[in-house]
């Protein structure tokens, strides 16, 4: 018999929210690990049943794991546009390209159907294609407001929560306003380099929101 694939409820919460009009998500596994019960705070951009199937077809795609409709529950409110889910940019793929010593770091985001993509190309070290990613990633952030140069990397960090591997991306975004701190984290599952993209949404999510309502 094959072994059951166990998937932490916080890999899956972070995986259904950047579903498209998912603003959170809470995920219960019973005793033996099986899903019981995923609920869902949504904005009324989607049809509910939509967003259920999307549930179901990410979790299957991600990890193979099939989610029966009956356990997924969506509550959905009218947020309006200050805090609508459509202003949050979702990551949708990373390309490397090696060349001798150098590399390429292609990041690709998504909002509403149209991809902006963010590139970065430098010295072919670990530590370095890292910050490569997050500058490739606040790229495309500047590309999808259409100005650049307001996001600067301050630091990148993996660390170790009750043994779980935890990346955090520290940014300033700097205005005529001054200079603000962002901080944004992700958890580890399976792939830093993915990781790392996501905790700089993470950081930069919400200045984004702001700047578009």
């Amino acid at each position: 018999m094959a072994e059951k694939k166990v998937i932490q409820e916080t890999v899956l919460q972070q995986l259904i929210n950047e579903i498209e009009g998912v603003v959170s998500s809470k995920v219960k596994q019973g005793d033996n690990g099986d899903i019981i019960e995923i609920h869902v705070l949504a904005d009324k951009s989607r049809n509910a049943k939509q967003i259920v199937r999307d549930i179901q077809s990410a979790v299957t795609a991600k990890f193979d794991i099939d989610i029966d409709h009956r356990v997924v529950s969506i509550a959905q409110l009218n947020y309006g546009g200050a805090l609508s889910r459509e202003c949050r940019l979702v990551y949708k793929g990373m390309e490397l390209i090696s060349s001798g010593l150098e590399v390429g770091v292609k990041v690709m985001l998504s909002y509403m159907d149209k991809d902006y993509h963010g590139y970065q190309k430098g010295i072919n070290s670990r530590n370095n294609i890292n910050r490569m990613i997050v500058q490739a990633t606040l790229q495309a952030v500047g590309n999808f407001l259409n100005f650049q140069d307001a996001f600067i990397v301050e630091g990148i960090k993996e660390i170790i929560i009750e043994n779980r591997s935890v990346v955090n991306v520290a940014i300033s975004y700097i205005d005529k306003n001054g200079e603000e701190f962002l901080l944004g984290s992700s958890v580890v599952s399976g792939d830093l380099k993915e990781a790392i993209v996501r905790a700089t949404l993470d950081a930069v999510n919400r200045r984004v929101t702001r700047l578009m309502s």
